[in-house]
């Protein structure tokens, strides 16, 4: 009876990075492959016998080693090593990995953060660099943020890690967050979301994906700048001969965010407003912490990966503001607590010859969130109370409130990828969620507690996705079928003097899809179109509030969309200079999109427009014009206006914009590298960006008219970074200033940001 014998295994670097497309022959035999994008492989072999294998690689030394199979299956793990003398035509001839994911039929922009490991820069700081990308925050360090992509705003971008929605796995936690030295890269989906990823992503997707690490490791990160602010990580993991790891990530946030702003001064005896002055922010704090440990094996003949991740959160935050600015009436004691625990088992599989992949992930968590708000104090911008009290309520709040959530939430994504042939595959995955929700206001009377009430929400997302080839890959296409579904039960107050509670249940089911096409001219240059129909589902916090700045609206309507996409990549050179340049236009019909409107200065709530229209173009050019030497631009023009409205009192906002989106923002990025300072191996890098945005309305421009405070105005944004890595970039050091001409900087609903601050990060690795 014949045996089932296989060479399976990965191929990675020195750094224990993983090396897509290496070649993996059995000499004098017809057998081979190649390695996936993550570094993985698996060769089916015709019978037990000693074969001799020939790992080959761009810009890699080729790699020989001998394995006896005579004796069943063999797992692998191969480390090849640089060839430096390759390395410069490698750069210019052979696709990298990022290269590639940019250059699928879907509109991927993918971040390689392998490059940014040295830099001071925050995620986001990346992030708001990309073409098409607009990051928003309400102040500094762990301030809320909100991100465009070609329009598309708020929960229509979803954002994941490592394949679940990020927001359902860490209370708190959110991609600025996150240190770069803990992610390998972020896709960015522009429009059409991969089925095995998405959600129900309306516009767009941002996706983190975490390190991987294939060889022991250790790795510790400590920045330190303005306003007090500290930053920590570390990273550990080993791996034994059984393919069995361990593996934990640290992080520590903080910042007292005490940057200076324009602010009035306010006078008792007359109580009014008067002169502007400049004063540090109080009542600001941000800290978060995280820690994991991972635990699994690898490299299986029934299981690939198999993997327990434990997670421990916790977030303190400290809210002087609400959504907007008061220039007058700060918050002196109002703060939030977010802590939690979660589950994560992963498994994936291979089978049928490798033909059928099958991967699950499942996340329990249990988060606690706590807002206070129970003073009866008005502050000054000096952080001085006022002799005047409140004496109808809190500062935030119509009541002190002293406000406990506790959420249990349940996630499971299914996914099955079945490869037909080298031109064709199948896809189908299922992605369920479910979250309970429960809470009390210790400060008010039970029977007067809206939160009493437990609340719940279910949703399901599932799918089929289908990709082909044809002519030679000139041609692909990817088409799927979407299916959502969401059922929620919650309590709202319809009258708060007679609290009048009603619960209401709702449960609805919506199908839509997508179909994407690419057309590769050469391999300079290549078209691709895509079409979608898609829902967006009202989630926990616009359906609840969240327990602060934001109020409940249990009668919101899911959102829908048809969405355009078209775009070009090429490559070519100006004056002997080598370039490569996209072009993008984007074209989406919104009916019912779900915004966040303000409700007075300190509080918001989610609201249906009835229908916006979303219309722009994006693009950047990359030149090289010498080896150590790079210029990036990108720029975006978006017009994103209301085309009917849900009331007749609001007809007169038909045709105008929709409030805090700029019109048009732009990017340049310019870096100079000089090499052997000191040793063969070292780099100093100098890097210098610059940000510009273009004047917006804050509030409806219907009712804007020519009020200054009613815009954001014009920003110009200037940044410089020095880097100086030692050998194998082991260990680093960073310094940076941040909007280094300290330039008015503003962001939601007119909130300042920081001004000018300076940073140092320093970086050490061992491997």
């Amino acid at each position: 009876m014949a045996q089932d014998i296989t060479i399976r295994g990965n191929v990675i670097d020195s750094e224990g990075s993983p090396i897509p497309f290496a070649t993996i022959k059995c000499l004098n035999t017809s057998l081979a492959t190649t390695t996936s994008l993550e570094g993985t492989f698996s060769l089916q072999l015709d019978e037990p016998a000693v074969y001799k294998l020939e790992v080959a690689a761009a810009g890699f030394k080729t790699f020989y080693e001998t394995l006896d199979v005579t004796t069943g299956s063999k797992t692998v793990r191969i480390n090849l090593q640089k060839d430096t003398e390759q390395l410069s035509e490698v750069i210019v001839k052979s696709p990298s990995k990022i290269s590639l994911l940019n250059q699928q039929a879907l509109a991927i922009s993918t971040l390689d953060f392998s490059l940014s490991q040295n830099s001071s820069q925050d995620a986001l700081d990346i992030l708001n660099r990309a073409n098409g990308i607009r990051v928003r925050q309400t102040g500094g360090t762990g301030s809320d943020i909100n991100i465009s992509i070609q329009g598309a705003q708020g929960n229509a971008i979803r954002r994941y890690y490592d394949g679940l929605p990020l927001k359902y796995l860490a209370s708190g936690i959110d991609i600025n967050n996150f240190p770069v030295n803990q992610i390998s890269r972020i896709d960015i989906y522009k429009g059409v979301t991969p089925l095995q990823v998405g959600t129900d992503a309306l516009g767009g997707g941002i996706h983190i994906i975490p390190k991987t690490f294939y060889t022991s490791y250790i790795e510790a990160n400590y920045q330190m700048g303005s306003f007090n602010t500290h930053k920590a990580s570390v990273n550990l993991f080993t791996l034994n001969e059984n393919n069995m790891f361990l593996g934990s990530n640290l992080f520590l946030n903080y910042s007292d965010n005490t940057y200076r702003i324009d602010a009035q001064d306010f006078n008792e005896e007359t109580r009014q407003a008067e002169h502007v002055i400049e004063v540090e922010r109080f009542n600001n704090l941000y800290r978060s912490y995280y820690a994991d440990v991972s635990v699994g094996l690898r490299d299986k003949h029934w299981a690939d990966a198999l993997k327990l991740n434990l997670a421990y959160t916790n977030t303190f935050k400290e809210i002087q503001t609400g959504v907007l600015f008061n220039p007058v009436r700060p918050l002196g004691d109002v703060f939030t607590e977010d802590e939690g625990v979660s589950a994560t088992l992963s498994y994936n599989v291979n089978l049928l010859n490798d033909k059928l992949t099958i991967v699950s992930k499942s996340n329990l968590g249990v988060y606690k969130e706590k807002v206070t708000d129970s003073t009866s104090n008005f502050y000054n911008w000096y952080g001085e109370p006022l002799t005047i009290t409140n004496t109808i309520g809190a500062e935030l709040f119509s009541e002190p409130s002293l406000i406990e959530i506790d959420k249990t939430i349940f996630l499971q994504r299914l996914t099955g990828i079945y490869t037909i042939n080298d031109k064709h595959s199948l896809t189908a995955s299922n992605l369920y969620i479910h979250q309970f929700r429960t809470g009390k206001n210790a400060l008010i009377a039970a029977e007067n507690d809206v939160l009493q009430f437990p609340s719940r929400l279910n949703q399901n997302f599932a799918g089929i996705e289908w990709k082909g080839s044809f002519f030679k890959n000139h041609i692909e296409t990817v088409a799927t079928y979407k299916n959502y579904h969401y059922a929620i039960r919650g309590t709202s107050n319809e009258n708060a003097i007679t609290n009048e509670f009603v619960e209401q249940d709702v449960s609805k089911n919506y199908s839509g899809g997508n179909l994407a096409l690419k057309y590769t001219v050469s391999p300079k240059l290549f078209f691709r179109v895509s079409y979608e129909t898609a829902y967006r589902l009202p989630e926990d916090t616009e359906v609840f509030g969240n327990n602060t700045t934001i109020r409940a609206n249990l009668n919101l309507e899911p959102e829908q969309s048809n969405n355009y996409n078209f775009g070009t990549s090429f490559k070519s050179s100006l004056f002997k200079i080598p370039f490569s340049a996209e072009l993008n236009g984007f074209y989406r019909k919104q009916k019912d999109r779900i915004i966040l409107l303000a409700s007075g200065f300190d509080l918001a709530q989610y609201f249906n427009e009835e229908e916006v229209e979303i219309k722009g173009i994006d693009g950047f050019v990359t030149f090289k014009p010498f080896k150590n030497f790079q210029l990036n631009m990108s720029a975006t023009y978006q017009d994103v206006r209301i085309q009917s409205a849900l009331v007749a009192a609001d007809n007169n906002l038909i045709g105008t914009r929709v409030p805090n989106l700029p019109s048009f923002f732009a990017n340049v990025d310019v870096g100079y590298t000089w090499e052997k300072l000191i040793h063969e191996e070292d780099q100093f890098k100098l890097n210098y960006y610059y940000n510009y945005v273009e004047k917006f309305s804050s509030i409806r421009e219907a009712n804007a008219l020519q009020n200054i405070a009613n815009f954001v105005p014009t920003q110009h944004i200037s940044s410089l970074e020095c880097i100086y890595s030692g050998k194998h970039e082991k260990y680093s050091i960073a310094l940076r200033i941040n909007n280094m001409f300290d330039d008015d900087a503003y962001d939601n609903f007119r909130v300042q940001r920081p001004g000018r601050s300076y940073s140092i990060k320093l970086r050490y690795v061992i491997d």
